[in-house]
């Protein structure tokens, strides 16, 4: 006699997160308090002298200034800020900075086609890793910024047909990865990007010539001949790529770059570990660095879509024969709500609020579905590891800061108590191993026709409720921001003036 048990392992939850941010009086952001500062004093002034009309005039149109912060706000933007991006937007339309041309007749001395923005220095080269495996490194170096970056192919298994245990197991090995990214030195983010395109049919077509057999009947050969014609594509190709960004300022902290060739043998021999720990994430078994050639087709095709089928026949038949100062667009525009680039039109969406709640593994599903009638939708996370050593100092931080915010209330609302709840719990999580990270998240999709962006306002937004998460246009910064959705490796933070610190305050 035999008995058997079932064990039905539950889907797990996750959550606890947190924007970062310090908290002010009555809810303001920090640095609106601190700026409300010398309004109090010329009040105080002004009263001080007897002028009491002019206190007046002063505290309203202070407190005016404050209230229209609050009740103004849309997409998580301030009356402020939506007009200060207008301006910046239009002094960039003046000055001619919003267009870009290359090419032998562009504004390029050499008539090369490089990236444009932030990328334009960025350098190429390729090197082995210590098994003998070749990989492209990407340089990006200025103003304080000297980052090495390595790009990733991945073919994850996805979680058709699999339990809810290996799912579970899965997320946990994905965020041990990211937590070991933290512990290593000189990390400086790290991005998965999911990317969608309509199938060219060039691989149905290269599967069907390459089987065909003309010992066959003829009614088989014409039906195998039919076939490529009747279903020029398949399902939509969906690639997947993980990028790694390295510091390559020098640890003896003068800020000296490494250099290229010892970044790359510093790299080259921690390749292999990274590669080996993203085996249990669901990456696949087949993660592979690309070389530098898969990188430079790969930019090519991002910034003109409609040579990917192109690319694709070059590729099968021996290569592309590109270098890296032809990867990026002849022509682009950096309009207010979108980016055109070569014959496509672009819109990127980024998030401006994680979710409040809990939320499953299965999130995403919707936003990373591929849309239709699209050239290219591309789905992209950005990480940024928090050293170790700094994660403690965090933490602390957060439990002061919802402990302040909630002494501000005379009755402490279930929110202020569940963010105190969460800082508490990240502290204790943290005092026990566990990694912190920021991230934020980026929607581009690129089509032939701009007029389609009237209805993927409404799609992209929509699909992330399942996630509990909010987008916005990134308006007056949509070619930054195609270029950070990228799987180039780019740390836009490193690139702006105003260290982490500050903008909280903000």
């Amino acid at each position: 006699m035999s008995s058997s048990t079932e064990v039905k392992v539950q889907a797990g939850t996750y959550g606890n997160m947190t924007k970062p941010g310090r908290s002010g009086i009555l809810g303001l952001p920090m640095g609106v308090s601190l700026a409300g500062v010398p309004v109090v004093l010329l009040i105080v002034g002004a009263m001080a002298r007897g002028w009491f009309l002019v206190a007046m005039v002063i505290g309203f149109c202070g407190v005016i200034g404050a209230v229209l912060i609050l009740i103004t706000r849309k997409d998580g933007r301030s009356i402020y800020g939506r007009t200060m991006l207008k301006i910046m937007q239009k002094r960039k339309e003046r000055a001619g900075k919003h267009v870009y041309l290359a090419g032998p007749t562009g504004r390029t001395r050499d008539g090369a086609v490089r990236l444009p923005g932030l990328l334009a220095p960025s350098e190429l080269s390729e090197h082995t890793d210590s098994y003998g495996n070749r990989f492209g490194m990407i340089r990006v170096v200025g103003q304080g910024v000297k980052n090495y970056s390595i790009v990733f192919e991945a073919y994850p298994d996805g979680d058709e047909l699999v339990d809810q245990q290996r799912v579970n197991s899965m997320v946990a090995h994905w965020g041990g990865w990211l937590a070991q990214r933290g512990i290593e030195e000189g990390i400086r983010g790290a991005a998965v990007s999911v990317e969608s395109a309509p199938d060219s049919g060039l691989r149905l077509r290269r599967m069907m010539a390459a089987n065909a057999n003309d010992a066959g009947s003829q009614f088989a050969t014409a039906v195998a001949e039919a076939i490529p014609q009747e279903y020029e594509g398949g399902a939509p190709v969906l690639s997947t790529r993980i990028t790694v960004t390295f510091d390559g300022k020098a640890v003896d902290g003068s800020g000296k770059d490494r250099g290229v060739e010892e970044m790359a043998q510093d790299i080259g021999n921690r390749l292999p570990v990274i590669i080996s720990g993203l085996m249990d994430t669901g990456a696949g078994t087949s993660v592979r660095a690309c070389t530098a050639q898969d990188i430079i087709d790969h930019t090519r095709m991002a910034y003109d879509p409609t040579t990917a089928s192109q690319i694709e026949e070059a590729r099968a038949e021996g290569g592309t024969g590109l270098s890296w100062a032809d990867a990026g667009p002849v022509f682009a525009l950096d309009a207010f709500d979108h980016y055109r680039h070569d014959r496509a039109f672009s819109k990127s969406w980024t998030m401006y609020e994680g979710p409040r709640g809990v939320f499953h593994s299965n999130a995403l599903r919707r936003v990373l579905e591929p849309s239709k009638d699209v050239l290219r939708k591309r789905v992209t996370i950005l990480y940024r590891p928090i050293p170790a050593a700094r994660a403690t100092e965090l933490v602390e931080r957060d439990i002061n800061d919802a402990t302040f915010a909630a002494s501000q209330r005379q009755r402490v609302s279930a929110r202020d108590a569940q963010r105190r709840a969460a800082a508490m719990k990240s502290a204790q999580e943290e005092a026990q191993g566990a990694g912190l990270l920021r991230f934020g998240l980026v929607v581009t999709v690129s089509v032939a026709d701009p007029e389609r962006f009237k209805q993927l306002d409404k799609q992209i937004p929509a699909s992330f409720n399942q996630a509990r998460l909010r987008v916005r246009p990134a308006l007056g910064n949509q070619a930054v921001t195609f270029q950070s959705a990228l799987p180039l490796g780019l740390v836009l933070p490193d690139h702006m003036l105003l260290p982490d610190e500050i903008r909280d305050w903000m």
